[in-house]
């Protein structure tokens, strides 16, 4: 399938030389059948009287028609000049590497173009293409995502997700991984404070009272370990609902605590397509494990309903909703339910950037009432692509949780606020196999009431990434 968009910054969509490039294509066509075709003086004449735009409209249409040699020949005896020479031609030489099935060294050409300009959308179009013939899914995607937004018309739109459904479509299995190293000052979330007080010995009229809190419990720092892996299916089931089957796994190791998790998700859920979208209703679950100990830390179960839809090209909301029951084998007096729901609204302001609108709403109950809570949050996210291969994403959130009963520590209701802020940087022309490096700082600050829940974090974490 292919997509046809304007390439900002090149000007592509018009020339004052519409007239050149069709005599000339024409001449070119009467007398160069063959690869080995020779270029002939009046050709090359006629192909220096041109201007630099109707050149460059003219190579493309003679690599799309097939005449590859010929246009890598002019190419290298008249370079292209001026400002905008170095895309251009990066551009053309991905076009002629495309055109002869080297692929992999037509998507690095096209990648050093988006390096250099991330707002060239013709180049991101052929380079989702060129993805997607190499099956590299995840990327080809990411891509097409980025284009709806400056699809020229909604038919243009609905053609680009209709691809995107195709790539779904090939690919019903789909298999991803990670390994990251992240250092951090509070690697187990402990507190910031070495003592809490309580207020009147808990709230029974005595004087306030000063305890020391756990060592353990208090923050630690140090580098973990993470590793995970998701794996998904889907298939359509006639032509207005889908099956989407996932699992997922996450392991981390921390060395200074000599402590390990694992934690592993499961769902399944039957999807009814609708125009720019889906609604879907199924189940989910949960656990998490103590691969040290070999026991069972928790475990959970219940229903999710989920929706997506396009507003506009450039507005598209998703949300869920989901209720489970948690057990917690070590600690049953902490069973119970959670409602939860989020929502995030997306606006693309071109094809190489977007920002984000995110809340949320949680109602946690266990049989420990002064545990059981209710929060809000509501946050704010960015991509943006920038010059030199740099991509730079960032999300901000803000939540507010209340108690539903005095805790007995203390002797008051306990109150948090949750502060939470990341960047990541991608280095988009540094890859390999397919994957590109990734670096997150996340900053998380816990405000809270009661000193053993008071505490902050800073946080690093190295990946490579195949959505760049």
């Amino acid at each position: 399938m292919g997509l046809s968009l304007k390439w900002k910054g090149l000007k592509l969509h018009r020339f004052a030389g519409a007239v050149f490039v069709l005599s000339l294509t024409a001449l070119f066509a009467s007398t160069a059948q063959a690869a080995e075709a020779k270029l002939t003086q009046d050709q090359i004449a006629y192909y220096q009287s041109g201007t630099e735009s109707a050149r460059v409209r003219l190579l493309i249409e003679m690599i799309r028609s097939g005449h590859t040699d010929m246009a890598e020949e002019l190419l290298k005896r008249f370079p292209l000049q001026g400002n905008l020479a170095e895309n251009r031609t990066l551009f053309l030489q991905g076009l002629i590497l495309e055109n002869r099935g080297q692929l992999t060294a037509s998507a690095a050409k096209f990648r050093s173009t988006l390096a250099n300009d991330p707002k060239l959308t013709m180049v991101r179009a052929e380079l989702a293409q060129v993805l997607a013939r190499l099956d590299e899914t995840d990327s080809a995607k990411h891509h097409l995502e980025l284009l709806v937004a400056e699809a020229p018309t909604p038919e243009q739109a609905a053609g680009i997700r209709s691809f995107i459904q195709q790539l779904d479509a090939n690919h019903p299995l789909k298999f991803s991984g990670f390994v990251s190293i992240a250092p951090s000052t509070n690697i187990n979330l402990g507190s910031s404070h070495q003592t809490v007080t309580a207020s009147g010995l808990a709230g029974i009229g005595g004087a306030d009272a000063t305890w020391q809190i756990d060592p353990a419990s208090q923050k630690q720092t140090g580098t973990g370990i993470t590793a995970g892996a998701n794996l998904g299916f889907s298939h359509h089931l006639g032509d207005h609902f889908q099956g989407v089957l996932a699992g997922g796994a996450v392991g981390t190791y921390y060395p200074t605590l000599s402590a390990a998790t694992l934690g592993l998700s499961q769902s399944a859920e039957l999807r009814y397509l609708i125009p720019d979208g889906y609604v879907g209703m199924g189940g989910v679950s949960s656990q998490a494990i103590d691969p040290i100990h070999r026991n069972l830390a928790y475990s959970s179960y219940g229903m999710r309903g989920s929706f997506e839809t396009t507003l506009t090209p450039r507005n598209q909301l998703t949300g869920s909703t989901t209720f489970e029951w948690r057990n917690y084998p070590e600690t049953p007096s902490s069973n119970g339910t959670a409602l939860m729901l989020s929502s995030v609204l997306t606006h693309a302001i071109d094809s190489s950037s977007n920002i984000a609108v995110i809340l949320g709403y949680e109602n946690v109950l266990q049989q420990i009432d002064f545990n059981s809570y209710h929060d809000g949050t509501i946050g704010f996210g960015f991509y943006k692509e920038l010059p030199h291969g740099m991509t730079l994403e960032g999300q901000g959130t803000a939540r507010f949780a209340g108690f539903d009963a005095d805790n007995p520590l203390a002797g008051y209701t306990r109150y948090d606020e949750n502060y939470t802020g990341s960047l990541t940087l991608t280095k988009r022309d540094w890859y390999f196999m397919g994957l590109a490096p990734s670096l997150n700082y996340t900053y998380t600050r816990n405000v809270s009431n009661i000193a053993v829940y008071d505490y902050d974090a800073h946080a690093v974490d190295f990946r490579l990434t195949k959505k760049f």
